[in-house]
């Protein structure tokens, strides 16, 4: 295979892992999404390709180690800290996780099979892995929701009462301290009824007066 054919093609397997995984978090809007995790894959590929190229002694694998170093900045970017909750390890965990899959892409031969692989497992873990944490393991709530509006504990009936209406049980509900710019963030902790829609729960909040943004894992 010509050599610029054979880094066309890997490339494109880099848009398709990362856009694979990329998809699923766009799909929950998370802060990386689609665009952001082909980027990472196929910023790692040729990272990965240019380093192969290398002539004399230079080592390719010094390469990956900095790329595998340099998502940790990447990825703490989507960690975000509310209260005492935190939430984004999962996405800067997948961007880590792409960032090998696009090192599999640049190298190419078997790896790309290690890639393909690793791709079906990470989207695996996104999507299955989320759903058996609720309905298997035992938890004391089946969804966490944190959103934000003006004057929030002013609304906590009006909230338990949208709630109900979606059948919905309160495990507990915290309002964390106010930010600078005059919102409150409430974090609730719910039961859903059997067969319950957690979109139409979100959608109910989202009517609400004074409710400005919410976020789910």
């Amino acid at each position: 295979m010509a050599y610029p054919v054979e880094v066309l093609l890997k490339i494109v397997l880099a848009v398709i892992f990362g856009g694979v995984v990329g998809w699923q978090r766009e799909s929950r809007y998370r802060p990386a999404g689609l665009r952001t995790h082909i980027l990472v894959c196929v910023g790692s590929a040729v990272y990965t390709l240019a380093s192969m190229s290398f002539g004399g002694t230079a080592d390719p694998s010094r390469i990956a180690s900095q790329v595998a170093t340099g998502m940790g900045f990447l990825g703490a970017g989507t960690i975000m800290r509310h209260g005492n909750m935190v939430s984004g390890l999962t996405t800067a965990a997948s961007l880590w996780a792409v960032a090998a899959i696009g090192i599999c892409a640049g190298i190419g031969g078997k790896s790309l099979w290690v890639g393909a692989i690793a791709t079906v497992v990470v989207l695996a873990t996104l999507t299955l892995m989320r759903s058996f944490e609720l309905r298997v393991i035992a938890r004391r709530c089946d969804a966490q929701i944190v959103f934000s509006m003006r004057d929030a504990r002013s609304h906590i009936p009006e909230i338990q009462k949208a709630l109900d209406a979606e059948g919905v049980s309160i495990e507990s509900l915290r309002v964390l301290e106010a930010a600078q710019t005059g919102l409150q963030d409430i974090q609730i902790d719910i039961r859903l009824p059997n067969g319950g829609d957690l979109g139409q729960v979100s959608a109910a909040i989202g009517r609400l007066e004074g409710f400005v943004s919410i976020r789910q894992d």
